[in-house]
């Protein structure tokens, strides 16, 4: 997809220190300052030659962090979004995934067999994460539509891993087997189309 056309691009975050740890919604830390993975995704706009109208970010500091300072350095408004927030695994957040398979079997095994549809205690399952993805994404869609900035840049988006798969699914049209399968490398640039309802037919 040409950048310069996409309607949101997407980079995820910087790594976590973690290893083995089921951490979706705790506020862990990312390995880089702020500023650094700010200064990494900078480089990558600047490699794809955008300038964003705004930037998206979850309330999770390893997104927060580096999506404002991103805003302060581009003049542009940060925004945090709920919606936006990585996958709740519930009871299981915080646990390594050994003592989860060990301590929990028959939770962890129905969550393996259908994780699209079913998730870990007290958490979510994919289909309710693609839920509050594809709302974020239809609204930011209608903003853009009504905004008469048809000639504005792209949105921006510091997102966890999760929410990237989610767009793959609301977005692209992939399947959440095919979400899971491709990879989403830390600091690199993903992009998506806004959905079709919403963008301004051309010459309006």
């Amino acid at each position: 997809m040409d950048p310069l056309n996409c309607g949101l691009v997407a980079f995820r975050h910087a790594p976590v220190p973690l290893s083995g740890v089921c951490y979706g919604r705790l506020n862990v830390a990312a390995e880089l300052t702020a500023e650094a993975a700010a200064a990494a995704i900078e480089r990558g706009l600047a490699e794809l030659r955008v300038r964003p109208r705004a930037v998206w970010s979850s309330p999770l500091s390893r997104c927060a962090a580096p999506a404002a300072e991103l805003a302060a350095r581009l003049g542009a408004p940060h925004a945090v979004d709920e919606r936006l927030l990585e996958i709740a695994y519930g009871a299981w957040e915080g646990r390594a995934w050994s003592d989860i398979e060990r301590d929990d079997p028959l939770a962890y095994a129905a969550w393996l067999r259908d994780w699209e549809r079913v998730g870990p205690p007290g958490g979510e399952s994919a289909i309710e994460v693609e839920a509050r993805v594809r709302s974020f994404w239809r609204a930011l869609g209608a903003t853009s539509a009504t905004s008469g900035a048809s000639d504005a840049g792209p949105h921006l988006l510091v997102a966890h891993a999760g929410v990237l798969r989610a767009l793959r699914v609301v977005a692209c049209g992939t399947s959440w087997i095919e979400a899971m399968s491709a990879p989403a490398p830390h600091l690199a640039a993903e992009h998506f189309p806004l959905p079709w309802s919403a963008l301004p037919l051309a010459g309006t």
